[in-house]
């Protein structure tokens, strides 16, 4: 039997699909992060690895894998996408002429909208960025610049700008309110002068500070005026980036896929970010329903293998 296998790599988790030459779903898995700008290369790999491992390469059934697509967050050069590639013909059961293609993550998302690879995606997970190509085949890109730029409106944002207000409720420049005290629990602080050990222990750790993202979107969800403000913000970003690249390829027909575990989450945070892209741009079409990044990539295996 020959199948085919998709890698969604971001910066929390990583997802695999196999599916067989007729399309059809065969297993997933899932591991940590591998995405290269979260975790070192061998971190990357041993997760993807993890993840194939869940999705079907532990069975006994015997099959080899005719085609491979991944999409791995901080995938930006043509050198990061041959390493890439050379790391995942590491991988066991390829067959001898195995077509392997590592590309970004955002590929991936813009594929799951299932448009024929035209319009736009917008990721908002750990990190952000929004991605387009038009029917030329141009592509655009607004944000993904990676965490140390700041990455606006991505779960890290949130995170970083949830400290910011916490640090300005205990020096008093700001009244406390619920949300700023439970992030003094969850930053394990008493007193403003605890923040500069925190954030030495913080700092860089990007994961970790995009987990306080669901701080914010629970409080602003209960209506708390910092949580709501830091959304606002947030999401006004994400909606410029969508524009930007709606303008950059000057596409006809406008359509976003929302991916990501902070853009799809019901609530205040999913409310604003429809609501200030339709602002910008009020006769987008939001892709319901998407289909899974890993199984979106893994299609695109598939496509990819049998073309030539």
């Amino acid at each position: 039997m020959k199948y085919y296998l998709g890698i969604d790599g971001g910066g929390t988790k990583t997802r695999a699909c196999l599916i067989n030459e007729a399309g059809t779903l065969v297993h997933y898995g899932s591991s940590g992060p591998s995405s290269i700008d979260t975790v070192d290369l061998n971190v990357s790999l041993k997760n993807i690895m993890n993840s194939v491992g869940e999705a079907g390469f532990n069975t006994k059934e015997d099959y080899t894998i005719e085609g491979i697509f991944a999409g791995l967050g901080g995938m930006v050069t043509e050198s990061n996408f041959k390493l890439g590639e050379d790391i995942l013909r590491k991988l066991p059961r390829l067959s001898e002429n195995c077509k392997i293609v590592c590309r970004n993550d955002m590929e991936n998302a813009l594929l799951c909208g299932e448009t024929n690879n035209v319009g736009i995606a917008l990721i908002v997970g750990t990190g952000m960025v929004a991605y387009g190509r038009n029917k030329k085949g141009e592509t655009h890109k607004a944000g993904g610049w990676g965490f140390k730029e700041g990455e606006s409106g991505s779960a890290y944002d949130l995170g970083f700008q949830a400290i910011r207000k916490t640090v300005r409720a205990l020096d008093g420049r700001i009244k406390p309110s619920a949300f700023t005290k439970e992030m003094v629990i969850a930053l394990d602080i008493t007193t403003p002068l605890d923040i500069v050990l925190s954030i030495d222990l913080l700092w860089g750790n990007r994961t970790k500070i995009a987990s306080f993202a669901k701080i914010v979107t629970k409080y602003a969800n209960l209506g708390d005026e910092y949580a709501k403000e830091i959304c606002d913000t947030a999401t006004k970003e994400l909606a410029l980036a969508v524009y930007t690249v709606a303008k950059k390829l000057e596409l006809k027909t406008k359509s976003v896929v929302i991916v990501g575990s902070l853009g799809t989450a019901k609530g205040y945070f999913k409310d604003q970010l429809h609501h200030n892209i339709l602002e910008l741009l009020p006769e987008i079409k939001f892709i319901d329903n998407p289909i899974d990044p890993a199984l979106a990539a893994a299609k695109h295996a598939l496509k990819l293998a049998t073309q030539e």
